[in-house]
């Protein structure tokens, strides 16, 4: 008994009644409730910010195709409203034995690299190491690197999703809007 000596009335807890019982459990009941709806909501809104941020992403493709033993023509097609920039190439053929892919070392890009406006198709060259002869490989890809006109920059390899490239740093250029100077 000197356990409940420091209880009220020592030793009689007034529990309260059924109607009591009913409210705090509604109350905690629409708190939670109130909880998991928002976090439910929170995480709704993240994935359409996802999607809203990777909508012009999408909209950059590429095609690749060997040009003798050392270029790589790269199709670059932009079809969204917006420009891409700062775009970069990184060559990745696969072997006829279908080893996986092989990151080739890059001599030269040259093509609209800096810009390539919406609605727009621009050709890269991409020049590889001297030690690399392309033509004994069965097909070659890149993984295309650009900054979308909101200054994220996304990495996209042949056909997949875009990924944003958290490793780089955000382009310093800005969209220069008609009606804004400098």
């Amino acid at each position: 008994m000197d356990l409940l000596a420091w209880l009220p009335v020592h030793g009689h807890i007034d529990w309260g009644s059924v109607p009591d019982w009913f409210g705090g459990l509604g109350t905690v009941g629409t708190l939670l409730f109130g909880v998991l709806s928002l976090r439910r909501e929170i995480r709704a809104r993240r994935r359409e910010d996802r999607a809203a941020r990777a909508r012009q992403a999408r909209l950059v493709s590429t095609s690749t195709r060997i040009e003798g033993g050392g270029v790589l023509r790269v199709r670059v097609t932009n079809d969204s409203d917006g420009p891409v920039f700062d775009l970069t190439a990184t060559p990745r053929v696969r072997g006829v034995a279908d080893d996986g892919d092989v990151v080739v070392g890059v001599a030269a890009v040259t093509g609209p690299v800096d810009r390539l406006n919406g609605h727009r198709d621009g050709e890269l060259f991409v020049t590889v190491d001297r030690a690399v002869d392309l033509t004994g490989f069965a097909s070659a890809t890149v993984e295309l690197c650009f900054t979308d006109q909101q200054g994220n920059r996304w990495r996209r390899r042949g056909a997949t999703e875009p990924e944003l490239d958290l490793g780089a740093e955000p382009s310093g250029r800005r969209l220069r809007l008609p009606w804004r100077r400098g």
